[in-house]
């Protein structure tokens, strides 16, 4: 599990670059957790990120799931139509049972 917070733009964008870098393939359970709950500003380059660090995930035969709870998050994904590639899970226990959660507007 990962537990990103503060502002994550281009600014940090290398620092989340090598935080999720292989994260996938040195996890022991089938998904990465990315907890984004502490997180107060998100950008497209974040973003992008997390699709590039999905992708590792599925090519090492794993997967990625998000935790947040902030709507402003719910709209970025929305605005790039990614809300069904990052389904929104309240917790990390439900992001480990796989139970989503319906977005906040």
């Amino acid at each position: 599990m990962v537990r990103l917070h503060g502002e994550l733009d281009i600014a940090r964008t290398p620092e989340l670059t090598t935080l999720l870098r292989g994260t996938c393939q040195q996890t022991r359970t089938a998904w990465l957790i990315v907890d984004l709950r502490p997180v107060t500003f998100l950008d497209s380059t974040t973003l992008r990120e997390l699709r590039t660090a999905q992708e590792r995930c599925e090519q090492a035969g794993k997967g990625l799931r998000l935790v947040y709870d902030q709507p402003f998050i719910s709209r970025l994904l929305a605005l790039h139509g990614a809300t069904a590639q990052f389904p929104r899970h309240a917790s990390t226990n439900d992001a480990w049972a796989g139970r989503e959660t319906p977005p906040k507007n």
